[in-house]
């Protein structure tokens, strides 16, 4: 899901700079009562954080290299002062600061306390609201993403709910955030589950999966988020993962389809591993139901063209010679229209 271009931003609000004493456990709560002037804004397009176009600040001379927020604020309240004047444009390189802060961050519960209080305040504007949800959502901390999750199911409009939802789609973490999202794929709320989709399909580690291979069968879908852009046939596998996407491919049963989607995904190791499983084969069939639309997934890289020289020589497989010229002309259609493709 994708923000709306005409969304609007806070022009000036009370921003919690306030200065606490050291035994407060949160930042003074920010009064978002009269959180108004809105001014429209161009759309800010995918931001998020892998937006890596901005410096962290004005002043750095570091280029694109953001610095993190831990090395860049020393109190809760100077970070939080900071998020909240990034949350007027919607400005990615503060995001890009919050992006799972190290676990030796003093200031950071005292910080996210005071970002849940903001996100879950009904005062608050969508916009703020938004990219205040995304800081929990990149934060990589369980406790954060749970405040989402919660946020969803207790949301008292279907506007609150996406706002929420589409934060949790970024959702960044190791094994027990994944595992906490893959906790929440037996819910009824549509909007929750496939927003967990979406953020254990980023993933793309061994634990995301074999979640998402746990829930696909239970739900009997071969589909398996396909047509919503989620799910196994987008997930790009990391190095753990791949052997498993490649058992699944091997099974040769309804999601396999989507698993060799993900293998290709996984670019020249993936595509070889696909055109080794064809080799072996002797089901025309089933061949051509694994590669169906696998082209839309192939990564123009260094190497294919002699992966494709090798296939078409050694190959027997029908579907795979088929798919090795598919390639071939794919490639050689997109250099010609100058679209910056890879030399391979």
């Amino acid at each position: 899901m994708m923000r709306s271009p005409d969304q609007t931003t806070v022009e000036s609000s009370s921003n919690g700079q306030s200065s606490t004493s050291p035994e407060s456990s949160a930042i003074k709560k920010t009064d978002t009562t009269n959180l108004g002037g809105f001014e429209q804004r161009a759309p800010s397009g995918n931001s998020g954080a892998v937006n890596n176009q901005t410096s962290a600040r004005d002043d750095s001379e570091e280029g694109d290299q953001v610095r993190p927020a831990a090395d860049v604020y020393e109190s809760a309240e100077e970070a939080f002062a900071a998020v909240m004047k990034g949350s007027k444009d919607f400005d990615d390189s503060i995001l890009e600061q919050f992006t799972e802060p190290s676990a030796d961050c003093s200031w950071c519960p005292q910080f996210y306390t005071s970002v849940r209080e903001i996100v879950t305040n009904p005062n608050t504007p969508q916009d703020q609201k938004s990219y205040f949800a995304e800081v929990l959502a990149i934060s990589g901390r369980v406790e954060n993403i749970q405040s989402l999750v919660e946020s969803i199911k207790t949301a008292k409009s279907s506007s609150d709910a996406d706002v929420y939802a589409e934060a949790l789609e970024l959702a960044l973490g190791n094994n027990e955030v994944t595992q906490f999202l893959g906790d929440q794929l037996s819910t009824t709320n549509d909007t929750l589950r496939e927003s967990a989709v979406a953020a254990i399909t980023n993933q793309g580690s061994l634990e995301a999966v074999e979640i998402l291979s746990k829930h696909i069968q239970e739900r009997g879908d071969p589909d398996a988020y396909y047509s919503v852009g989620i799910g196994p046939g987008e997930l790009i596998p990391n190095e753990e993962a791949l052997p498993k996407v490649q058992e699944l491919v091997q099974k040769r049963d309804q999601y396999s389809p989507g698993w060799a989607k993900s293998m290709v995904n996984a670019g020249l190791p993936g595509l070889t591993m696909l055109f080794d499983q064809l080799d072996n084969s002797s089901n025309t069939e089933s061949d051509r139901a694994l590669v169906k639309d696998i082209i839309d997934h192939v990564n123009y890289e260094d190497g294919i063209n002699a992966l494709l020289d090798r296939v078409e020589s050694q190959n027997k497989n029908p579907v795979a010679l088929e798919l090795a010229q598919k390639i071939r002309q794919e490639f050689s259609e997109q250099e010609g229209s100058g679209d910056g493709v890879v030399e391979p």
